[in-house]
């Protein structure tokens, strides 16, 4: 039986998983972008990152550090960078800027594209990389303008209505 190949961004889920959930996962000291704990996985950095309730100033700190890390060391870190960025990397790459629908594989590529060679020009500072990440990936304006979902709660059995 044949498998259908996989998207870019699927690659790149996969991979960073193994990396982020080893038995030695890549982690930064939290410390160093303004967490109280001694080290956080880039599993849980990704949920913090995305998460509404993260101050700007520790997303724009660990960007900054992520993206430092990839230039530096590439491998591993390039993929942990693009795994902790893939929920708004999806969400960028649902929602082209031309404004057709859907995703499909080749626009997944071009978003990693796009990204990998804004990380390799060398007149773009590593802070200057990572709030370009910021407001186009972590806090695009769209998400911004969206009005937050609500979620609805099954109504207790005998409680008000």
């Amino acid at each position: 039986m044949c498998r259908p190949t996989l998207s870019p961004l699927e690659t790149v889920e996969t991979t960073f998983r193994l990396l982020a959930t080893g038995p030695q996962p890549l982690a930064l000291n939290g410390h160093t972008i303004g967490l109280r704990r001694d080290s956080i996985g880039l599993w849980d950095l990704r949920g913090l990152l995305f998460h509404p309730a993260t101050d700007v100033g520790v997303q724009r700190a660990a960007l900054v550090e992520l993206v430092g890390r990839a230039r530096r060391h590439r491998g591993a870190w390039m993929i942990g960078l693009v795994g902790v960025l893939l929920p708004g990397l999806r969400e960028h790459g649902a929602c082209p800027a031309d404004g057709r629908s859907g995703a499909t594989a080749s626009s997944g590529g071009m978003v990693l594209v796009s990204l990998l060679e804004g990380l390799d020009d060398p007149d773009v500072s590593k802070e200057a990389a990572a709030e370009s990440l910021l407001r186009t990936v972590v806090r695009p304006p769209a998400a911004r303008t969206r009005p937050a979902r609500r979620r609805r709660l099954a109504a207790v059995p005998g409680g008000p209505r």
